[in-house]
């Protein structure tokens, strides 16, 4: 896969992150969204001390 297009596919995914966020702001699920990234983020930080 060439760079160009590694490139856009990480744009289009931060595109639809940045836009699946603005819909949970508007429909004031902003709680929920920031529990299920800490569940997700927690296995990563569990061996940090």
């Amino acid at each position: 896969m060439d760079t160009s297009e590694k490139r856009i596919i990480g744009s289009l995914i931060l595109l639809l992150g940045v836009t699946l966020l603005s819909i949970a702001l508007y429909a004031n699920q902003l709680p929920l969204i920031l529990e299920l990234m800490k569940n997700i983020f927690e296995p990563s930080v569990a061996g940090v001390p």
